[in-house]
């Protein structure tokens, strides 16, 4: 877990290249409200991030050591910084997309299944607990088989993800993540100390953090700051993004950390 703070400072170290990258991030979120090119601008900014994390990950492959590896951070140029991962990214932010589609059809086929499809397809968002309590013991004995599935998937996953970023086209990113459904003999290598010590300091880093922050911000700073919300946005957004960066960072060579355990 040192190796994952290290290399995660050093990347918010090289502060030209992480502001640049705070900056349009920021920029584009705060167009992200507009109508039409809103949900553009949502994958653009998931693309430029993803992008960012494939050169990090390739980068620390290629570097001897830290030293090494922050030399060759400031050396890189911009570009480099920008778009070296934009087909891999691609074909990640795909195989995610097809993942969240996975899982949302494998739970309405088992409504569907128990004969509870009505119900799910037309109350599912907001009376779930209540279609589950209501449902049939089948219904809920494969729903507890597909909870388990998932929260063991959420383990595996960071893994694949790392291994997604540490490829070198499109199709063996998507295939990499996409893979993390059926891949087996992978899920057993991720019972090693180091994956588990990697994954359990990450959720709860991350999960911790950003909710707090997010709590903070929906519930403190935007009500104070709502009479002039255009301006309170253009102030705050760039902090958010910063520390949304950096855990961004931080995911990024948990990743792959944990990937390179299994090795």
């Amino acid at each position: 877990m040192k190796e994952v703070f290290k290399y995660t400072f050093l990347s918010v170290a090289e502060v030209k290249k992480f502001f640049i990258l705070v900056a349009i991030i920021s920029i584009l979120t705060f167009f992200e409200r507009l109508p039409f090119i809103g949900i553009t601008i949502y994958f653009l900014d998931k693309i430029i991030y993803l992008s960012v994390g494939v050169f990090l990950v390739h980068l620390a492959m290629k570097s001897k050591n830290d030293e090494d590896f922050y030399k060759n951070l400031k050396s890189n140029e911009i570009s480099n910084f920008f778009l070296y991962g934009i087909p891999q990214a691609v074909g990640i932010i795909l195989a995610i997309t097809l993942i969240i589609a996975f899982w949302f059809i494998f739970l309405a086929l088992i409504f569907k299944f128990t004969s509870q499809y009505d119900f799910f397809s037309t109350q599912f968002i907001l009376f779930f607990q209540i279609a589950i309590i209501n449902s049939p013991i089948t219904t809920k004995i494969l729903v507890g088989i597909y909870s388990i599935y998932f929260i063991f998937y959420s383990y595996i996953f960071l893994g694949k993800f790392g291994e997604a970023l540490s490829k070198e086209t499109f199709k063996d990113a998507f295939i990499a993540l996409l893979s993390s459904l059926i891949d087996f003999k992978f899920w057993i290598k991720t019972f090693n100390l180091r994956y588990m010590l990697i994954y359990l300091v990450w959720s709860l880093i991350v999960g911790s953090l950003y909710f707090f922050a997010l709590f903070f911000y929906v519930f403190i700073l935007l009500p104070t700051l709502y009479p002039t919300f255009i301006l309170s946005n253009i102030i705050v957004l760039p902090f958010f993004i910063t520390f949304l960066t950096i855990l961004y960072y931080l995911t990024f060579f948990s990743a792959y950390f944990s990937y390179k355990s299994t090795l």
